[in-house]
């Protein structure tokens, strides 16, 4: 595989921060009396852009804003993010590309400055030539900083790899162009992202073996 550039998601593919995220979720929604979600309901129904996804699970935001509602979760998942670990094996995966030369981006639906601080706080940062993040909190596309992005770099989108965890990475990959590999055990199901029509691996280690091999 001919790689100039990989582009990274953040949330889920290096991050395992899915189970923090359904915590934070089912606080949020016991405080209002609402059902709370399973985790097979989670990964089979999270999407973008997050508005959506919570109509889904029964909001009406008619008595508090949709932007209220996410300033409350981001609130509680910055006080607790540390204690998410990367994920097993996409470490040695950015080590790998880094030592070959291969370009790397983070590019996230994350609020910037909280992507930023994520990443340095989990020791990530070293590995990314651009660290990419949104304007706020409201988790809406990536769509359009994908296509910036690779306007500015002018790099051949055959020569570039999204890695993400959910049919929006993949979403984002075929807006710009761009070839796609989806990690499972993120924020949505493998039968989720089987749907995509790109390569699913279960793991960083497996992908690992086709980048590198």
């Amino acid at each position: 595989m001919n790689l100039r550039l990989l582009i990274w998601d953040w949330n889920g593919t290096i991050i395992e921060d899915a189970d923090l995220c359904l915590a934070i979720e089912n606080e949020l929604l016991r405080e209002r009396n609402m059902p709370e979600i399973t985790r097979a309901w989670y990964l089979a129904h999270f999407s973008f852009p997050i508005r959506r996804y919570y109509e889904m699970m029964g909001y009406t935001f008619e008595r508090e804003s949709f932007e209220a509602v996410s300033e409350i979760f981001m609130e509680r998942y910055r006080k607790r993010f540390m204690h998410c670990p990367l994920r097993s094996g996409v470490t040695d995966v950015l080590r790998e590309a880094r030592r070959r030369g291969i370009r790397q981006t983070l590019l996230s639906v994350t609020q910037q400055d909280d992507l930023v601080e994520q990443v340095r706080a989990l020791g990530a940062e070293e590995y990314f030539s651009e660290i990419l993040g949104q304007v706020d909190i409201l988790g809406t596309s990536k769509l359009d900083r994908a296509k910036d992005y690779m306007a500015r770099m002018g790099i051949d989108p055959a020569d570039a790899l999204f890695i993400g965890d959910t049919d929006h990475d993949a979403e984002a990959a075929k807006a710009v162009g761009c070839r796609c590999a989806l990690l499972e055990g993120g924020h949505q199901s493998r039968e989720v992202l089987l749907r995509c029509g790109v390569p699913v691996y279960a793991s960083a280690e497996a992908l690992s073996n086709v980048l590198f091999d």
